[in-house]
C-alpha cells in the first residue's frame, strides 16, 4: 500500500525557524534547501509507512535521514487516517558533524 503523506504545520514552522527563507551569507542552507532535500526524502520513505519499523506504537514511525548538507535528521510520522500519514516532528542533530569529524563513514 502506498500512503498519502502530509506534513504538519509544526514541521514547516520548525524548518522555517531553523533555516530561514534565504541562504546565509556563508552558504548556510535555506528552508527551501531542507524541504527539497531531507523532507522530500522523508515524504518518499513515509509513503511506504507499513514497511518502516514501528517506533512508539503501531501508528508511529521514525525515520533517520542522513543528508550531506544537513547531517542527521530524524522525522516522526503518525498514521492519521485511512491511508494517510502525517509527518508530525523533525529534529536536526546539531552535533552530527562534530561526532563524525572527518570520517565519512561515521
Amino acid at each position: 500500500m502506498t500512503w498519502r503523506v502530509e506534513v504538519s504545520a509544526y514541521v514547516f514552522d520548525r524548518v522555517a525557524e531553523l533555516f530561514g527563507e534565504e541562504r546565509g551569507p556563508d552558504g548556510q542552507p535555506s528552508e527551501y534547501d531542507f524541504v527539497s532535500g531531507p523532507l522530500a526524502a522523508a515524504i518518499r520513505a513515509f509513503a511506504a509507512f507499513d514497511e518502516l519499523t514501528i517506533a512508539l506504537g503501531p501508528s508511529i514511525r521514525a525515520l533517520d535521514v542522513v543528508d550531506p548538507v544537513f547531517g542527521a535528521v530524524v522525522f516522526t510520522a503518525v498514521a492519521v487516517g485511512d491511508g494517510v500519514v502525517e509527518i508530525a516532528g523533525v529534529a536536526v542533530d546539531d552535533d552530527y558533524w562534530e561526532v563524525i569529524g572527518d570520517d565519512p563513514i561515521g
